[in-house]
């Protein structure tokens, strides 16, 4: 009885054709991925293959002897953790690929680089040897110590493979031996991008044409079937400003392919890079999507906490530990044991007293008892055990199960499988193809002479991925992105499309709610103007200068804006230094002044009950010391606090003006506008008077100078944060006249369009990007 072996890259694909023959009369074939057939076809004598933790270790150790360091790679655990990849996939490279350093070597006339060779070589010997003593192997060494399962073969009468993809040297001297007892047809879809694959069956003894879909016999090398494969990709290029734009196009189009028919499990949507995952997760707010690549463990929670942990270990960083604070763990004891060592029963017991982990998680539950289980007796500093267990966590994966009908994958998934609506994103330079990074050892001149895939082989092997789906597809589209001088794949114009659509996103297909975006064809205009109506602020005035649209919003729209959750800190400031200067005009020390501040805080925090505050505190103390001498020295010099967030209001050239000045000094007949300044004092202050819009210090200059009791006005920033450094207002005259100068303008205005602003800088902080569509998921 004739029994058939099928195999296939992916079990996706399994799947699909077991689903387009369930009804089929019959006996099915036996299904397999193409992986478990090479794992099942092979035995390794008397060997166990190493875990993917332990052989690190046994790599660290394989490195012991002195020339080694001439690679220049730290040998302590941490940092060797992070560089040992690269030396496993070069070891595995050569071996699937059946070349030994004697030819590369040869192939190279630098000494230098023929050293580093040697040491590349001793280093892998150094590691075969210490797994031959422990009875283990590794993936790297498994084609030169396998043998063929005899009996596994003898199940089958015939075996298929529809090659989807690249074969190492190692997997076609498998299937050769196979197919020298065996019938082993295999089918391929032959292409420009899979040129590296039609030679090797070539140097096999078969001839295979291309651009043909193709099956034969490797075993009596005889072509089976050829046709033709479809000689134009009908497929549509859009073009879009913003990279995020694309979520709102990508799922327009979706909606455009099912109400035209297309049924949505028959529709994909390929992330080329598959961060992008985030951004769709978003906004799919009916789960239509089923997300086939799963979702990063990085991603949850308990991950961000032992990351931030982490983080805040290298660094000591005040940013870092407003992450922790943030999370709820400034008041942790682990954060003062980074050094301590542990062994790992004790490391867990620590991370689950602190809520850091939980044994119960069916997601860290395996990798949790394999990490038991590799470290039984060992002892590390808590920081290294906590670096090894974040790697190990960072690799899971946890599956979509909110069973959405629409395939969201990255290309490799997609390997076999084909669908009747594509969808293609990020269709970017450097992002399609990805840029591989496999070349560390090896130049591609040296690959090429060796006969290893070069870069160029590994891009062209993505490519023929995105081919075959758009080929096999009746309605395709694909987007790429203009964001930051981002450049469209040559990938594109390879395939022939050339004609580019320049796209808009319909940005309220994202949302719920009633949108509140201006139609963008049209500029509003604001046809009753009177700026002797208003009584103008100076933040109201600069946003006038700065950026029309926000004007528009906010003072005559007056659009609400969402409460700020994160801490203000310019604002908190200010709060505590108003209360701090409103219990006395003047402190006589250092100690006074810093013992009412430390209390005044102290209430502030009760007020609040923010833990986030905890750490602020504690910066604050510190900063402000220099702060608080200089204040010294200034109630020393005979100033004296005049009054303390002063309102003042008047009139500049007809035009109504409002202030509300941080501080006002007194010292006989000369008054000192202070104005406290956390940050950059550059635009309150800049000398270049070009484009100016910050005329705070002048309206207040203005108004003061009307009353008449005051003589004498000094103008005054202090970097509150920055050594309490006291700044005098530059170019005092020039400002205010062209202050004046604006007004006049603004009293002759009777209309105006609300145009947005030119410097998109503006746009990053302001609270009306979304409205205005600009930096619109930043």
């Amino acid at each position: 009885m004739e029994h058939r072996l099928v195999l296939y890259p992916t079990a996706r694909t399994i799947r699909a054709t077991i689903d387009r023959n369930i009804e089929s009369n019959g006996f099915l074939p036996t299904f397999m991925r193409i992986d478990e057939f090479e794992r099942r076809c092979v035995i390794l004598p008397e060997l166990v293959l190493v875990d993917n933790i332990y052989r690190i270790i046994l790599l660290q150790e394989a490195s012991k002897f002195s020339d080694f360091e001439k690679l220049k790679v730290d040998k302590e655990l941490l940092k060797f953790f992070s560089k040992s990849d690269a030396f496993f996939k070069f070891f595995e490279e050569l071996s699937a690929e059946g070349v030994n350093f004697d030819e590369l070597k040869s192939a190279d006339a630098y000494v230098e680089f023929n050293e580093h060779l040697n040491i590349l070589e001793k280093l892998r010997d150094n590691y075969e040897r210490i797994l031959s003593e422990k009875g283990l192997t590794d993936r790297a060494f498994i084609p030169k110590n396998y043998r063929i399962n005899r009996a596994f073969i003898e199940t089958y009468t015939q075996f298929e493979l529809h090659i989807e993809g690249y074969l190492s040297q190692y997997e076609l001297s498998i299937i050769s031996e196979v197919a020298s007892e065996k019938s082993f047809i295999i089918h391929i879809r032959t292409s420009k991008f899979n040129q590296k694959m039609i030679d090797r069956f070539s140097e096999l003894g078969v001839d295979l044409a291309l651009d043909k879909y193709i099956s034969f016999d490797l075993h009596t090398k005889e072509i089976i079937s050829k046709r033709d494969i479809k000689e134009n990709i009908e497929t549509k290029v859009y073009r879009c400003e913003e990279r995020l734009e694309q979520v709102a196009l990508a799922i327009e189009t979706i909606d455009k392919f099912v109400k035209d028919g297309i049924p949505p499990e028959d529709i994909v949507l390929i992330l080329p890079d598959e961060e992008m995952q985030e951004q769709f997760k978003a906004y799919d707010k009916m789960g239509n999507f089923n997300f086939a690549m799963g979702f990063s463990y990085i991603h949850k929670r308990v991950y961000k906490r032992l990351d931030a942990l982490y983080r805040y270990w290298q660094s000591y960083d005040d940013k870092d530990f407003g992450l922790l604070v943030s999370y709820n763990m400034s008041e942790l004891d682990i954060l003062k044991m980074p050094s301590a060592k542990s062994t790992i029963n004790n490391f867990f017991t620590l991370l689950e007293r602190l809520e850091l982990f939980d044994s119960e998680d069916e997601d860290t539950l395996q990798p949790y008892r394999y990490f038991l289980k590799i470290f039984p007796d060992r002892e590390m500093p808590i920081k290294n055990w906590l670096y090894i267990w974040l790697q190990i966590l960072s690799d899971i994966t946890i599956d979509d199960v909110s069973g959405g009908k629409i395939t969201v994958m990255g290309v490799l998934e997609s390997r076999g499988v084909s669908y009747r609506g594509v969808v293609i994103v990020d269709v970017n330079e450097g992002i399609v193809p990805v840029t591989s990074s496999k070349d560390r050892f090896l130049n591609t001149a040296l690959r090429a002479n060796a006969k290893l895939p070069t870069k160029s082989d590994r891009e062209s092997l993505q490519k023929y991925f995105y081919q075959r789906l758009l080929e096999e597809a009746e309605r395709s589209v694909i987007y790429y992105s203009a964001s930051d001088n981002t450049l469209p794949s040559k990938f594109i114009y390879e395939l022939g499309l050339n004609n580019i659509i320049i796209s808009k996103a319909e940005l309220n297909i994202l949302y719920y709610n009633t949108s509140k975006l201006l139609d963008e064809r049209l500029e509003p205009i604001v046809e009753r103007f009177n700026a002797q109506e208003y009584i103008w602020s100076p933040t109201m005035l600069k946003v006038f200068l700065d950026c029309k649209r926000k004007f528009f919003y906010r003072y005559i729209k007056k659009l609400q804006v969402p409460k700020e959750r994160e801490i203000n800190q310019g604002a908190v400031i200010h709060e505590l230094l108003y209360r701090l200067f409103k219990e006395s005009s003047s402190f006589n020390n250092t100690q006074e002044l810093n013992h009412n501040f430390i209390k005044i805080l102290s209430e502030y925090q009760n007020e609040l009950k923010d833990i986030k505050y905890d750490y602020y505190s504690i910066l604050w103390r510190e900063r402000l010391q220099r702060f608080f001498n200089s204040q010294i020295e200034h109630f020393n010099s005979g100033w004296s606090i005049y009054k303390l967030e002063y309102e003042i209001t008047g009139e500049i050239d007809g035009l109504k003006f409002k202030g509300r000045v941080d501080r006002l000094d007194a010292k006989s007949d000369n008054l000192m506008v202070i104005d406290y300044k956390t940050g950059s004092t550059t635009e309150a202050n800049g000398k270049k008077l070009d484009n100016i819009t910050d005329f705070q210090m002048s309206i207040y200059n203005n108004i003061l100078k009307q009353k008449r009791d005051i003589k004498n006005i000094e103008l005054v920033f202090i970097k509150v944060l920055d050594d309490g450094e006291y700044e005098y207002l530059n170019n005092i005259d020039d400002k205010d006249e062209i202050l004046l100068s604006q007004i006049r303008e603004l009293k002759d205005m009777n209309t105006f369009m609300t145009l947005k602003c030119d410097n998109l800088s503006n746009c990053k902080y302001c609270d009306y990007k979304l409205n205005c569509r600009r930096d619109i998921y930043s």
